[in-house]
């Protein structure tokens, strides 16, 4: 089976990396996220341990699709029964360009008409569609007249491992936090410090990494409930989270420090750690993050500061914090400084020269990842 990994802009590489280090089958990076081969179970290892990957689709089909016919024919022979049926809910999202069926919401229409259309014929009866949580998530991209129709496995986007129950403003990503951290090189025999948490999605993706802590196994994902996913597969998915859990260390293997200067933001950075089970491995505090120093020989700051709105500062404030930030940093001798940054003025006063400058996506905010080595 062909599946592909899709991933924030930018994220691209950090995911191919993270892929092949899970040994998946035939790992190839492209515009937008990973391709990758293998039976359903690389696919279901996909969900349950990549920290970078936001969704997990199975190619069923490629085909021509220059016009409405055509795309309804092409869905319409593929065999839909082993993974719907009139019980099952079906939502379908579509994707276009440079095609010359123009409008995603009609391909989708489309795409559903096709399938349900095969399943009455079959059954006598059609699923319902529930565009909210089906049980069966339908992708379709067309661009420059091919049709590529997938199955979606995750269901909820991968980024939600179900440990955010406390939120602040401007949060990233879990995937995102992922990728920033092994874009960071931090590996987790050394010290990691956050010095602007937030809700505390960087500190606690680190001590999950840490621990070896599979990042799907809080949560559940469509292909649970597919009618194909019956008792050879519901028994290779239970050795694939047994093996998951038997991996997991009891605690990290350096410390981990997350702080912030808003009380709030500490409160939820220990409520979404306690969720995640990673609390007592982080150290937590109440701090601004100008004020942080750090005693080890070496180790890793990563850190996204506020974009403008949680300061609630004027440019010159701003950059006045970001220049004495820049002196926090520069005492960490020894260190390496890794900081997402979606506001330019960080650069500008932050009075460091990165050797590495890559641009993220934050969401719809373009950034920019720059890491910083502070010499002994």
């Amino acid at each position: 089976m062909k599946f592909f990994a899709t991933a924030a802009k930018g994220t691209e590489g950090a995911l191919r990396d993270e892929l092949r280090a899970i040994r998946l089958p035939r790992v190839r990076a492209d515009r937008g996220g990973v391709h990758f081969e293998g039976e359903l179970g690389a696919g279901m290892r996909a969900c349950l341990e990549s920290r970078v990957a936001v969704r997990i689709l199975c190619e069923l089909a490629r085909f021509e699709a220059r016009d409405e016919g055509a795309l309804y024919d092409g869905v319409r022979a593929i065999e839909w029964g082993p993974h719907v049926t009139p019980r099952h809910t079906l939502a379908v999202s579509a994707t276009c360009k440079d095609s010359n069926l123009t409008h995603s919401h009609y391909i989708a229409l489309k795409t559903k008409d096709a399938v349900v259309d095969q399943l009455r014929d079959r059954f006598g009866s059609r699923p319902d569609v529930n565009p909210e949580d089906p049980d069966v998530a339908i992708v379709v991209r067309l661009v420059k007249n091919e049709a590529t129709v997938y199955l979606d496995l995750s269901g909820e986007s991968l980024h939600r491992r179900g440990y955010r129950v406390a939120l602040t403003d401007a949060m990233m990503k879990e995937s995102l936090a992922a990728a920033v951290i092994a874009l960071s090189g931090w590996t987790p025999n050394l010290p990691f410090v956050d010095p602007m948490a937030g809700s505390g999605t960087l500190a606690i993706e680190a001590a999950m990494i840490s621990r070896r802590m599979a990042p799907g196994l809080r949560r559940e994902f469509a292909f649970e409930r597919w009618a194909s996913f019956e008792e050879a597969l519901r028994r290779e998915w239970t050795e694939l989270r047994e093996c998951a859990r038997a991996r997991e260390l009891p605690r990290t293997q350096a410390p981990i420090f997350a702080s912030d200067g808003l009380s709030a933001a500490v409160e939820a950075t220990r409520r979404n750690a306690e969720r995640a089970g990673v609390v007592r491995d982080l150290d937590v505090s109440l701090r601004d993050a100008r004020d942080v120093t750090v005693s080890a020989p070496e180790g890793h700051v990563v850190t996204d500061p506020p974009y403008g709105d949680r300061l609630s500062a004027k440019p010159l404030q701003l950059a006045g914090f970001f220049r004495q930030l820049g002196d926090t940093f520069r005492a960490m001798r020894g260190w390496t400084v890794t900081v997402l940054s979606g506001n330019p003025l960080f650069q500008r006063n932050i009075g460091m020269t990165p050797e590495l400058d890559q641009t993220l996506f934050n969401g719809p905010i373009e950034c920019h990842l720059v890491r910083y080595r502070v010499r002994p």
